[in-house]
């Protein structure tokens, strides 16, 4: 499947189960969402659905059950490892994609990325978060 229309169509199923944030979408890098979860507080998530790279989705660590990490591609971020990246001018960098960082429970927290590959995957996702 073409990238573009991956991520067209994780776009349209995030569209349809969860809510705009209230600090909005970016309008061409990231879309930010508020998803209601039965039992436990609502989750926030942050999808890439822009550019030409992967197709990521951005959760919480804590609210989604473990995933076999043979069926969807995962990278785990810690807390602790943010704002020690330096660039060329020595200036402190957040070390997350930018959209993250405002958000209330992904901006400061452990998070997963995951890479996805289908919306089925998406699904798999959606269908293990807890909502601690």
């Amino acid at each position: 499947m073409l990238r573009a229309k991956l991520k067209a169509d994780i776009v349209a199923r995030l569209d349809s189960i969860a809510k705009t944030h209230s600090l909005g979408h970016q309008t061409a890098y990231a879309n930010r969402y508020v998803l209601p979860v039965t039992g436990g507080k609502p989750v926030e998530l942050m999808f890439e659905k822009g550019g030409t790279g992967n197709a990521n989705l951005w959760v919480r660590s804590d609210v989604v059950n473990p995933i076999s990490t043979d069926r969807i591609l995962q990278r785990d971020y810690p807390a602790k490892d943010l704002n020690k990246l330096t660039n060329k001018g020595g200036k402190v960098m957040y070390g997350r994609h930018p959209a993250l960082r405002p958000m209330d429970q992904l901006g400061l927290a452990d998070l997963t990325r995951y890479t996805l590959k289908s919306v089925a995957q998406l699904d798999q996702i959606v269908a293990n978060l807890n909502g601690s």
